[in-house]
């Protein structure tokens, strides 16, 4: 039987992976964990291929602890995405592969409706959500070198649609539970593994260190702050609930957002805490036209602080709870830059990263 010269092609590649298997054997383990320390990680699902010992080497938390001795140590964003009512959320990471974005799926770790996430290091605390439609105290950690989870000892309130911050080796949880008391803030201690709730809201006028801010239900900005430890009152609350809304990240400790109705002629606007003169202005140089044509609407869409950069992840379809067929997600990918004391972005990618067909 004459064989096809498809056949020998694909012989001929077997045997050329077979000869470079062959070679990694002999090279030295410290040498080959150093190359695939500084290699990037989005190479490594295609470098355990390669053989079991990169397999051995791409799974040792040794190779995680190389990569932030020499510091190559990368930004990763991940998102859990749901279009309901048919899908539950799953967790999801955003991969660069050359000139293109895609978000990918990772089936092993669980993902909740309406959770609150912090990260700390190379782990995510994902804290309480939505079961059933009913709000957990659940409290799940993921270790995001090896896509696993485990779960942590339980909130003392069930919470949903919660607030949360990491700060010096502490996750804060906050509010979106039944009452505004003495257990609206819990904090969980990372080295002892234990909850413990904090004081209720008390008055303050002199800001320093890190927070957390709250856009609260009531119509009022709440800051946590640490060094009290204590939900306070935002004395300059009016100006920053007038254009703050659930799509908005923090980069170097300004807050940046959408605003949807244009009101300072520019689609994104940031607030600096810090300022002398607390107020909104806007980031310079998005054009809506020009950049971010491609979307009907911001409903629902999310921002994300990436190593400095500003993510966008939309849908094109402004009400996905009412829609059945496909669904398009983008990323919008932007650069800032200071420009004495205004705030410019440059658009550098937008790009389709995720289709449902539900």
């Amino acid at each position: 039987m004459a064989q096809m010269p498809g056949g020998d092609r694909n012989k001929k590649r077997q045997e050329e992976e077979e000869e470079v298997k062959k070679s990694f054997v002999h090279l030295p383990y410290d040498l080959t964990e150093h190359c695939l320390a500084i290699t990037p990680r989005r190479h490594y699902p295609n470098l355990s291929l390669a053989s079991k010992s990169f397999r051995r080497i791409l799974r040792s938390p040794e190779l995680y602890q190389r990569r932030s001795t020499l510091g190559v140590t990368e930004p990763v964003l991940y998102a859990s995405v749901g279009f309901p009512p048919s899908e539950t959320p799953s967790w999801h990471t955003l991969h660069r592969d050359h000139f293109s974005l895609r978000l990918r799926k990772i089936a092993s770790l669980p993902s909740r409706l309406l959770t609150a996430v912090a990260a700390v290091g190379t782990e995510m605390y994902v804290l309480g959500g939505s079961v059933g439609g009913n709000p957990t105290s659940d409290v799940n950690l993921i270790d995001c070198r090896f896509h696993t989870s485990r779960s942590l000892p339980r909130m003392k309130r069930a919470r949903s649609r919660a607030v949360a911050g990491a700060i010096d080796g502490k996750v804060y949880v906050i509010g979106w539970c039944r009452k505004k008391s003495d257990d609206w803030v819990e904090v969980f201690d990372v080295k002892t593994q234990a909850w413990r709730d904090m004081p209720a809201v008390l008055p303050r006028a002199h800001w320093e260190g890190q927070f957390i801010f709250v856009l609260d239900p009531s119509a009022t900005c709440l800051v946590f702050d640490p060094s009290v430890g204590a939900l306070v009152e935002w004395d300059d609350g009016g100006e920053l609930m007038s254009l703050w809304q659930a799509s908005s990240c923090v980069v170097d400790d300004k807050l940046y957002t959408i605003d949807t109705g244009r009101s300072l002629k520019y689609p994104i606007v940031v607030y600096d805490p810090k300022a002398k003169v607390k107020r909104w202005k806007p980031v310079y140089g998005v054009n809506l036209r020009r950049d971010l044509l491609p979307f009907d609407s911001w409903y629902d869409s999310k921002m994300a602080n990436l190593g400095g950069k500003l993510l966008i992840l939309v849908g094109n379809n402004p009400w996905p709870l009412f829609h059945y067929g496909r669904q398009d997600m983008w990323c919008v990918e932007i650069a800032l830059e200071r420009h004495g004391d205004d705030i410019w972005g440059r658009v550098e990618s937008t790009m389709l990263v995720l289709t449902s067909h539900n």
